[in-house]
């Protein structure tokens, strides 16, 4: 069956990402939400990327499809505001649209492949991070980048009408593609403890034990952009109010980064002075942000209350 011919032709001929979205109405939802979907146009890439000047790049943020006879990616030049589309996934080097479900569609399909439920998927653009994930996982383990950033979900791929009437419903992944999705995918991930918690008239000491329990890469990981860890260590009043804070950057640059498995341990002190008598807790908080920390992402927290 192939009524809609265009959406499996290459280049200026393919309408964009938002013609899927007609059928597949829920998984677009969730695309053009994603940082796929933004992965050209948002302000951070284009100041990295010296205003779009650096090709190898652009192959990665606007690749034409992932999926090629010779698995070197080429970068697309059109509908570059879609960044990474419906194509960059599942359009094949014989222009069939593909994916891990067999089914009924308008369009030509190459139906059931295995690779859409394997970690070298996100590894053609996320090589440094999946190169880092084959170093830690265990061969045993069957976790995949998607299980943890592309949630399951239980539908039919398709809610158009009358498409979807010959369509069940079948287990699938969002496309969300997010650390947010992580997060509320993997359970306490890293684990936060104060230790050795010391009080006198002129000063607290402590501890603090950071341990990624369950992430086969390093938090934060990547090698491109601007990707920062922050830790606050802070110091509150009965009231809630931060009195002091203290805190530590983790950056892969920097080699600080917290790797799988790993046990970071930090030493803190704070003096005391006469605003802190009414000391109620230590907290601490560990976030994803961006250059300008305008952008945070909780990873964990933790409070210890001050006897």
């Amino acid at each position: 069956m192939n009524m809609y011919p265009e959406l499996v032709k290459r280049g200026i001929d393919f309408p964009g990402s938002k013609r899927c979205g007609d059928c597949h109405i829920d998984i677009y939802k969730e695309w053009a939400d994603s940082m796929h979907a933004k992965s050209y146009v948002n302000e951070e890439f284009r100041v990295a990327s010296n205003d779009y000047g650096y090709p190898f790049c652009m192959r990665c943020h606007v690749p034409e499809s992932i999926l090629t006879e010779s698995n070197e990616l080429m970068a697309r030049d059109h509908n570059l505001e879609d960044g990474v589309d419906c194509q960059g996934c599942h359009l094949t080097s014989d222009c069939l649209l593909s994916g891990p479900h067999s089914g009924i569609g308008p369009h030509p399909l190459e139906e059931n492949q295995p690779f859409y439920k394997d970690s070298r998927l996100c590894g053609t653009c996320h090589i440094d991070t999946y190169e880092e994930y084959l170093r830690y996982v265990d061969v045993d383990q069957k976790q995949t980048c998607q299980d943890c950033h592309m949630p399951a979900v239980r539908r039919k791929l398709i809610q158009d009408e009358p498409w979807q009437k010959i369509h069940r419903r079948k287990e699938g992944k969002a496309h969300t593609f997010s650390v947010l999705s992580a997060i509320e995918n993997t359970e306490d991930f890293i684990e936060l403890t104060f230790a050795e918690i010391n009080k006198n008239n002129n000063h607290i000491t402590g501890i603090l034990e950071i341990v990624n329990t369950s992430v086969n890469h390093s938090i934060p990981t990547g090698s491109y952009g601007y990707r920062e860890v922050l830790l606050l260590i802070n110091l509150k009043d009965n009231l809630g109010r931060t009195i002091k804070s203290k805190h530590v950057s983790m950056f892969m640059e920097l080699n600080t980064q917290l790797k799988p498995g790993e046990k970071k341990i930090y030493s803190f002190v704070f003096d005391l002075d006469d605003k802190s008598a009414e000391l109620k807790e230590l907290e601490a908080i560990l976030f994803r942000t961006n250059f300008k920390r305008t952008n945070k992402i909780l990873l964990a927290e933790i409070e210890f209350c001050i006897e």
